[in-house]
C-alpha cells in the first residue's frame, strides 16, 4: 500500500458497510476501520458524506467515495492485483451491475416492507413479493457456484444482505422465506458463500445480529423522526450523560450529540441549564430538558414506542424511582467521599459497601432491576458496572467480587454484554486513562 491512506467509516451490522469490508479484503488492501454510531454520526462521516449522511464511507488518500456498490467498482478500478470483482467482459459487467442493482433497488427494500407493513394483508402481498424476488435470483443462479461463476463477484458481495441478514430478518419476524425445498439453489451459494474464509472473517455472528437488531425491530418509530430536533449536550466520559445516550438508543430516537468541555462549556450549555450549568442537557425542538433522572421520564413519557423504560404498573414504577433516587443519592455520594480524600476513606467504604449489599438483596431473583429487560434502574446504575469498577481498580481497593457481591456482579457481566449498552458506554482502557489522569 506504500503511503496511501485508506479508511473506511462503517458500522458491524451494516451490510452495505460490510460489502466494502469483504471488497477490501479481497483484494488484500489495509485500511483503518472507523466504527460510526448512526444515532450519533461523527464530524468526519457528515463532512466526507454530506448529500446521504450515511455510511459506509470510503477515504482514499483525503478523498471521500460513498454509495457501497460505487465503492466497489472505485476499489476494482483503483486496485488491479488480486481477484476482480467485476468481470472484463462489456455485457458481463453489465449484467453484474443490473443484478447488484437488483438486490438494492428491489430485494431490501422488500424486506424492508415486511417489517413495516401495517396488518395481515400488507405483510402478507410483501412476503409474496419477496419470494418472486428470491425466485428471480434462484433462476440466475442455475449451474452456477456464486453469482459471479466459479469466484465470488459484484452481485454475491452485494448479496451478502441474503446470506445472512434475511436469516435474521426471518427469525425475528416470525416468517420463513428461504428454504431448501423452494430455493435450493439459493439455499446452497449461501452455504458456500458463508464458508469462504474471507466472508467467515467478514461477517458478524448471527446472534450478535439478532441481538441487535431485536432491540431495532421493537421499535415502530425507527428512523422515522420525522422534522423533530433532538440534541444532547454531553460529555464521553459521563456516566450521567451516557444514561441519556443509552435511553435515546433503547427507544430508537435519533439525535445529535454535542461533546462538552466542563472546563469551557459551550454558551449553548450555559443558556440551557443556567440553574446547574451542567450536562446532560436533552434538546428537543428547542426545549431543554436538565437532570439525568428528568431526562429518561421525559424520554419515556414523549415517545412511547420501544422497549419501556418504566414498568406500566404505579408501584413498580415508584419502586423505579426510589431505586434510581437511591443510587444517586447513596452510592455515588458514598464512592465521591471515598474518590476525594484518604481521611475518612475506610468509613466510606463501609458506608458503600452497605449500600451495595442492599442492591445486591434488591436483584434477587432477576437479571436486571427491571425484571428480564434493561429498565430506568438498570440505565442509572450505569455508574456501577463501569464507573464503579475502573475507579476501585485505580485505587486498588478490592471488595466488588463475585464472592461478595454474586448478583451484582452477574448483573454487571450481563448489563455489559447489552448490544445497546456495548455501543454506547466508553471503551474501558480510554476511560481508565481519561479517569487515571482525573485523579492525578
Amino acid at each position: 500500500m506504500g503511503d496511501q491512506e485508506v479508511k473506511l467509516h462503517g458500522g458491524w451490522p451494516s451490510f452495505f458497510s460490510k460489502r466494502v469490508d469483504i471488497a477490501l479484503k479481497m483484494k488484500g488492501i489495509n485500511y483503518k476501520y472507523v466504527a460510526e454510531d448512526i444515532f450519533n454520526k461523527s464530524p468526519e462521516l457528515l463532512e466526507y458524506n454530506p448529500v446521504h449522511k450515511k455510511i459506509p464511507v470510503l477515504v482514499h488518500n483525503g478523498k471521500p467515495i460513498c454509495e457501497s456498490l460505487v465503492i466497489l467498482e472505485y476499489i476494482d478500478e483503483t486496485w488491479k492485483s488480486g481477484p476482480s470483482i467485476l468481470p472484463k467482459d462489456p455485457y458481463a459487467r453489465a449484467m453484474a451491475r443490473f443484478w447488484a442493482k437488483f438486490i438494492d433497488d428491489k430485494c431490501f427494500p422488500t424486506m424492508w416492507q415486511i417489517r413495516k407493513s401495517q396488518g395481515e394483508e400488507e405483510r402478507e402481498k410483501a412476503i409474496e413479493e419477496a419470494k418472486e424476488q428470491l425466485a428471480t435470483l434462484e433462476n440466475e443462479l442455475k449451474g452456477k457456484k456464486f453469482f459471479g461463476g466459479d469466484e465470488m463477484g459484484l452481485v454475491d458481495i452485494a448479496a451478502n444482505f441474503i446470506a445472512l441478514w434475511l436469516g435474521v430478518v426471518e427469525e425475528l419476524m416470525g416468517i420463513e422465506l428461504l428454504t431448501k425445498e423452494k430455493f435450493p439453489g439459493l439455499c446452497e451459494w449461501v452455504d458456500v458463500y458463508l464458508n469462504d474464509t474471507i466472508i467467515k472473517e467478514t461477517l458478524p455472528a448471527k446472534q450478535e445480529l439478532l441481538d441487535r437488531f431485536r432491540n431495532l425491530f421493537q421499535r415502530p418509530n425507527f428512523a422515522t423522526m420525522g422534522d423533530q430536533e433532538v440534541k444532547l449536550f454531553g460529555l464521553w466520559a459521563s456516566p450521567f450523560s451516557k444514561r441519556v445516550e443509552i435511553a435515546l438508543k433503547i427507544k430508537g430516537i435519533s439525535y445529535e450529540h454535542i461533546d462538552e468541555n466542563l472546563s469551557n462549556k459551550s454558551p449553548e450549555l450555559l443558556k440551557f441549564n443556567p440553574v446547574h450549568k451542567k450536562i446532560p442537557v436533552l434538546l428537543h425542538n428547542g426545549k431543554p430538558i436538565c437532570e439525568s433522572l428528568v431526562i429518561l421520564e421525559y424520554i419515556e413519557e414523549t415517545w412511547k414506542s420501544g422497549p419501556s423504560i418504566l414498568p406500566k404498573d404505579p408501584y413498580a414504577k415508584a419502586m423505579a424511582r426510589f431505586w434510581a433516587k437511591f443510587i444517586d443519592d447513596k452510592c455515588i455520594a458514598a464512592m465521591w467521599s471515598i474518590r476525594r480524600s484518604s481521611e475518612g476513606q475506610e468509613k466510606a467504604i463501609e458506608v458503600l459497601i452497605e449500600h451495595l449489599k442492599t442492591l445486591e438483596n434488591e436483584l434477587e431473583g432477576k437479571k436486571f432491576f427491571g425484571g428480564d429487560e434493561i429498565g430506568l434502574v438498570d440505565i442509572t446504575a450505569n455508574v456501577i458496572a463501569l464507573w464503579f469498577v475502573v475507579s476501585l481498580e485505580l485505587m486498588e481497593i478490592e471488595f466488588l467480587t463475585k464472592e461478595k457481591f454474586p448478583r451484582l456482579c452477574q448483573w454487571i457481566d450481563d448489563y455489559l454484554d447489552n448490544s445497546v449498552i456495548k455501543d454506547t458506554l466508553p471503551d474501558r482502557e480510554k476511560f481508565r486513562v481519561y479517569l487515571s489522569n482525573l485523579k492525578s
